[in-house]
């Protein structure tokens, strides 16, 4: 009986790893997709309803797309402003590309970012004696 028990296992794993299903393959998510106008951001998402109906939106050329566009996650330099209306919280995120910041749902790429730290500001009053 000792004997028989690799030679099971051998089999069983032998068996049953051939009929192993390959790890499922990430499900790919929508683009992230952002304007340059809030009120236009959430006119979108009102009409839509979710992120790939709006990325369906805005690959449509005939469509209009309110300003808006999709976002590569690359081009994303910080987060520019942030403002939670109705309960929902939004970022505007600064591109390379443009000096316009473009208002995503927070978090939509990810964990939110920190806002860029500004700069201090020096203090105007000349140091006293």
């Amino acid at each position: 009986m000792r004997a028989a028990l690799p030679l099971l296992l051998c089999l069983t794993g032998t068996v049953f790893g051939s009929a192993r299903a390959e790890p499922p393959a990430a499900k790919k998510s929508p683009p992230v997709i952002g304007c340059a106008s809030l009120a236009n951001y959430r006119l979108l998402m009102r009409q839509v309803g979710d992120a790939a109906g709006a990325a369906a939106l805005v690959a449509d050329p005939k469509a209009d797309h309110l300003g808006c566009g999709a976002i590569n996650p690359e081009t994303v330099t910080g987060i520019g402003d942030h403002v939670a209306l109705d309960g929902q919280a939004y970022d505007c995120l600064g591109l390379r590309s443009t000096g316009v910041c473009q208002w995503v749902a927070a978090g939509a790429l990810g964990p939110a970012a920190p806002r860029k730290a500004e700069p201090a500001k020096a203090s105007k009053e000349k140091g006293r004696p």
